[in-house]
């Protein structure tokens, strides 16, 4: 847009809103009904301010002065400017919000170029921004968009929206949170549900393994070692045997051993080899499945499924 037009439109602006007379008229357009000459002044001062800083491309500046002259008098011209300076802003959402505001009375309080451009702005706004429509029954459910609290249930609540993805989550003690990601393409509409699942129906109890594994291996692991304690025993009995019979049949000079006693030596020595093994290979069995039975208790998992989905609003062609 170029600077002369810029002028012209901001001098047409200054046209429509400039006071008329120093007294109220009993027909006065509902605009500017009950808005007094020196309100009036004043948010032509302002506008006039306003325009100067739009026109040397300040437009937050201008945007801030333009809305000083809202408080002054809410004239839809005045409105429109806060428009052009927000869409220049790239912030469409607050854009439309005052274009609403700014056409609320039609195309007669604003010049027939600026009431076309209103038309313009806004059918290009209509495909920049999407729409949806929240819905709850359930009593006492909390809201939140976008980590916006909304309202609590039941509700409906509708939302002008930046295309993107938006968050709708839904909470209440007892329930299972659910969320929402909403896929927002501009010029859209469509509507999210959220309804929750409480927390009983979704949880299900799990266990890393069956139950009877830890304990066939605990119990395994104990049997064997008892096992392997009873062969240590018998080694232990042997060898007293062994030693006994050693004492008795040779007990001033040394003599020749007697087989089945020396036998009884050989047994007690194998038989505590394999009583230490099996109960060390018994207690680290033991030891696993006490480990496992600990690893192994119950937990709760929940049916996420029912927490969460997605919802994407299309253009509809």
């Amino acid at each position: 847009m170029s600077r002369r037009l810029l002028v012209a439109i901001v001098v047409a602006v200054v046209a429509v809103v400039a006071p008329s007379g120093s007294t109220a008229s009993a027909d006065e357009p509902a605009w500017a009904s009950g808005v007094s000459d020196a309100r009036k002044q004043r948010a032509r001062t302002l506008l006039d301010a306003g325009n100067a800083l739009f026109v040397d491309n300040n437009y937050a500046e201008a945007l801030a002065t333009y809305r000083d002259a809202l408080v002054a008098w809410d004239h839809p011209a005045i409105r429109f400017n806060v428009v052009r300076c927000l869409i220049l802003l790239e912030r469409p959402l607050e854009a439309w919000d005052n274009l609403e505001l700014a056409l609320r009375y039609g195309a007669e309080p604003l010049e027939p170029a600026v009431y076309e451009e209103a038309v313009s702005f806004r059918k290009q706004l209509a495909k920049q921004i999407g729409r949806i429509e929240i819905t709850c029954e359930q009593v006492g459910v909390k809201l939140v968009l976008d980590g916006a609290p909304l309202a609590t249930c039941p509700a409906r609540e509708a939302r002008r929206l930046l295309p993107g993805p938006h968050a709708v989550v839904g909470s209440l003690a007892g329930y299972l949170t659910k969320s929402l990601e909403v896929i927002v393409v501009g010029g859209d509409r469509a509507t999210a549900e959220i309804s929750l699942v409480r927390l009983s129906d979704a949880a299900r109890v799990t266990r890393r393994w069956p139950t009877w594994i830890p304990w066939v291996v605990a119990g395994t692991g104990a049997g064997v070692a008892a096992l392997g304690g009873l062969v240590e025993i018998k080694a232990h009995s042997d060898e007293n045997l062994y030693e006994r019979s050693v004492a008795r049949d040779c007990s001033t000079m040394a003599c020749p051993v007697d087989p089945i006693v020396a036998r009884l030596h050989d047994s007690a020595v194998s038989e505590n080899r394999l009583g230490i093994a099996a109960m060390s290979i018994g207690l680290a069995a033991l030891a696993t499945g006490s480990v496992m039975l600990y690893l192994n208790r119950a937990h709760l998992d929940y049916d996420v499924s029912a927490s969460s989905a997605m919802v994407r609003l299309r253009v509809a062609m």
